[in-house]
């Protein structure tokens, strides 16, 4: 088959959903032939007002494509003549209409971002046998009339957050019309069904852990002189509010009047306002920045718990990756994230107060025992439900039953 992936951002862009189609891609290029469309190749941001045009006239150009492995990976960031075309999207911008009327300036504008992206995108299509779209919004809906003009079957894995992004009236629509719609976990499911997307064309398939192959369990410790008994918590992810980055550093203190060896290290990109505090903050928490793949698996392996209270999150890979290695993990209370924490005994979630946060890390703390078994749960979960074998096979088996039929219905 030919399988063409769709997606607002790829790496180096950083993130669970890029890493999630680079596995995918990977695992399926050693049978078929696999093609990558992105926008956006890197964490850069711009100011919160203009970021309804990220993805489009803000966009970063990328010209040549590049290979990994057999895998094609291309630019759908616009052209300076496809620029122009979209210029009315500058509307979006506009504060009191972008608060008030967001949706509906986004519907009157798109024909204009169609206008300019559709010859892009469906020449990545070209003669795909599926095209998977890990997108909503402008890119997914054009990429969704490049697949009914190519003839082929249409795939969304939305990553609904539900009243945050990604159920917007046109959305769901989007989602309605697809041949198949991602779930990543029964209440991502659920919510879909809510939203009109006929059961039918619902399938739940989770993301996998992406771990290095060789992991060095005390590299961590040795390389930052951390004792082997001393107790780390640590955060891995974007330093954003709503990943609870600011209250695990605010539970901190509270944390310490018991345990006060307990070491709390922050991994992941920040805004300068977001790490300033570290350079006045307590010596027991570390700001580590960005780091590679394997110093990521390293930090995992190397720590007593992970702690990333998001509430913006449906299945996060690091969870995973944590499982995979046996810790346990402290989320956060999004939609969906206690069942597949608490529901399956390999965590505890919390809100985004400061006391919940430390009591969670000292109930860990004060009982290795129980966290251990946390985590030993949350590993057996991984082996189960989330190795990159069992979800590539799942969606393989999705493609081909969507591509054959859709040959049948054509004869």
């Amino acid at each position: 088959m030919k399988i063409a992936y769709i997606s607002y951002n790829y790496l180096p862009f950083t993130g669970g959903v890029e890493i999630h189609i680079q596995q995918l891609a990977q695992t399926l290029s050693a049978r078929h032939q696999v093609t990558i469309g992105a926008i956006k190749f890197a964490n850069y941001s711009v100011t919160k007002r203009l970021r309804v045009l990220e993805y489009n006239l803000l966009a970063r150009r990328r010209y040549a494509p590049v290979k990994q492995g057999p895998v094609e990976i291309y630019s759908l960031a616009p052209t300076l003549l496809e620029r122009f075309k979209m210029a009315p999207l500058l509307v979006r911008a506009t504060p009191r209409l972008q608060r008030y009327y967001y949706h509906e300036l986004n519907g009157i504008t798109r024909p204009f971002y169609l206008w300019a992206m559709e010859k892009k995108i469906r020449a990545l299509v070209g003669d795909a046998d599926v095209v998977h779209c890990m997108s909503f919004g402008d890119l997914g809906i054009a990429a969704e009339r490049a697949a009914r003009q190519a003839n082929v079957p249409f795939v969304c894995t939305p990553f609904v957050h539900p009243r945050q992004w990604g159920d917007g009236p046109d959305d769901i629509k989007l989602y309605r019309r697809s041949d198949a719609v991602i779930a990543l976990v029964s209440t991502d499911f659920t919510y879909l069904r809510e939203l009109g997307v006929p059961e039918e064309k619902l399938h739940t398939i989770g993301v996998s852990p992406a771990l290095p192959e060789y992991i060095d369990h005390a590299a961590f410790r040795r390389a930052y002189g951390f004792r082997d008994d001393q107790p780390i918590v640590l955060y891995l992810g974007r330093l954003m509010p709503q990943k609870g980055a600011k209250a695990l550093q605010q539970a901190a203190p509270l944390v310490w009047k018991n345990f006060p060896d307990t070491q709390f290290v922050f991994i992941g990109p920040g805004t300068a306002e977001e790490i300033a505090i570290f350079n006045i903050a307590d010596a027991r928490l570390r700001y580590l920045g960005r780091v590679s793949d394997q110093q990521k698996a390293e930090a995992l392996a190397g720590c007593t718990l992970l702690c990333l209270p998001s509430i913006s999150e449906i299945l996060p890979t690091v969870y995973l990756e944590a499982w995979s290695l046996g810790k346990p993990v402290i989320a956060g209370m999004a939609r969906g994230v206690p069942e597949l924490v608490e529901g399956n005994n390999a965590g505890l979630c919390v809100s985004h107060d400061p006391a919940a946060i430390a009591r969670a890390v000292m109930r860990f703390l004060g009982n290795p025992e129980q966290a251990q078994a946390y985590g030993q749960a949350g590993k057996k979960l991984v082996e189960k439900e989330y190795s990159i074998g069992a979800v590539a096979g799942a969606l393989e088996e999705l493609y081909s039953d969507l591509a054959s039929t859709k040959r049948k219905s054509d004869q």
